[in-house]
């Protein structure tokens, strides 16, 4: 019996993204390729679930009580209370002895007997430390070197995560396994819905804090001569700021730039199958998953030229330098040119059917044997 404890805090805490996608896509399928194997999710008492879990008759949901909300009066209990938290853990988890430890974001049991795995999806926490300087971010970086160094095994969703990972911990060679991840089984090519759009468009996916890079696509896109007949669309998670609303005033830009929330994949994978390209433009990635998606629709992908980009997309996009704007522009033009070239459109879908998600699983069940030898 192969007896994997998954802590899904990740679930939740996120309504949405691609840490809480991977395991929700591998645990049910390595169920389905290992009979022997039996998860216990566990689910911290006191908050529901962002998002549906991952469900499969070889995985147990289990809540662990928030034992401190019991603990009344609180300063009658002092240092105790850590103590009959860590005892209330162990009674619902258990020591560990023959199982696997797998967090969804760098938690740890207390007096873990077992293996603990653990999967690193960036390093941009440790890349970029002035975008995350609050007290809470020193604290988290703290906990992920804690995890990882405990680790009997580490999972980095591409080659470019794993240089990272070594440069930052210095770990051995045979800690690291690389399990690259996939794309839904829903973005796939497919009619045009070209009821929702009037215009040919530019499409953007993510969030727009630095790294990601937006504001070069903007200022590029701001400048380029299409713009009168090219809009642009992004996909994100939040609305514009009043910053953000100021500038798109002072470039002249509010009625090109459309800013759409709330999108299912459907709805997504009707996007992607629409644009003119799907422009990536960023800066640091794990992976790029979005990547995966445009391609496996058949979209035409724009892309910073940075390892992991190439990485995954290989030959199939047209890359750039992230820092010029003047050089995406370049690249832009060439899109409008050749976007629509069918060898390339065949390539990308091709290259994206090369990743999946039963290899990630199978991948990722292939470490969880190794740390049980």
């Amino acid at each position: 019996m192969l007896e994997v404890v998954i802590d899904g805090v990740i679930f939740q805490f996120q309504s949405r993204g691609g840490v809480s996608r991977i395991f929700g896509e591998i645990l049910p399928r390595m169920c389905e390729q290992d009979d022997s194997l039996r998860i216990k999710l566990l689910l911290r008492e006191g908050r529901a679930p962002q998002q549906c879990l991952p469900v499969h008759q070889f995985i147990t949901h289990r809540t662990v009580p928030h034992i401190n909300s019991y603990l009344r009066p609180s300063r009658l209990w002092g240092k105790q209370a850590l103590l009959v938290t860590q005892l209330v853990e162990r009674l619902w988890v258990g020591n560990g002895a023959g199982k696997i430890w797998h967090s969804t974001y760098y938690t740890m049991p207390s007096k873990w007997r077992g293996a603990q795995v653990v999967t690193v999806v960036d390093m941009i926490y440790e890349l970029y430390p002035n975008l995350f300087n609050e007290p809470y971010d020193d604290d988290f970086r703290k906990q992920k070197r804690r995890a990882i160094s405990q680790a009997a095994a580490v999972i980095c969703i591409s080659e470019t995560t794993r240089r990272d990972v070594q440069q930052f911990y210095g770990l051995d060679d045979d800690k690291l396994f690389v399990v690259p991840l996939a794309h839904s089984e829903s973005f796939r090519p497919g009619a045009d819905d070209t009821s929702s759009a009037q215009r040919p468009f530019l499409l953007y996916v993510g969030k727009r804090i630095h790294y990601k890079n937006f504001e070069l696509l903007l200022d590029a896109y701001s400048q380029w001569h299409a713009n009168n007949e090219v809009d642009l669309i992004l996909v994100t998670d939040s609305d514009w700021t009043p910053e953000e609303r100021q500038r798109l005033t002072a470039l002249n830009l509010t009625s090109r730039v459309q800013l759409l929330t709330h999108i299912d994949d459907e709805r997504l994978r009707s996007l992607y199958s629409q644009a003119l390209a799907f422009v990536y433009p960023s800066l640091y990635e794990g992976f790029g998953i979005p990547l995966l998606e445009a391609m496996a629709c058949g979209c035409p992908v724009v892309a910073s030229d940075i390892p992991s980009t190439r990485e995954v997309a290989g030959d199939c996009a047209f890359y750039f330098d992230p820092s010029s704007a003047e050089d995406l522009r370049v690249v832009l033009d060439q899109v409008l040119a050749n976007g629509s070239d069918s060898a390339r459109r065949a390539a990308g879908i091709a290259r994206a059917n090369t990743f999946s998600w039963n290899e990630t699983a199978r991948g990722t069940l292939e470490v969880y044997r190794s740390v049980l030898g």
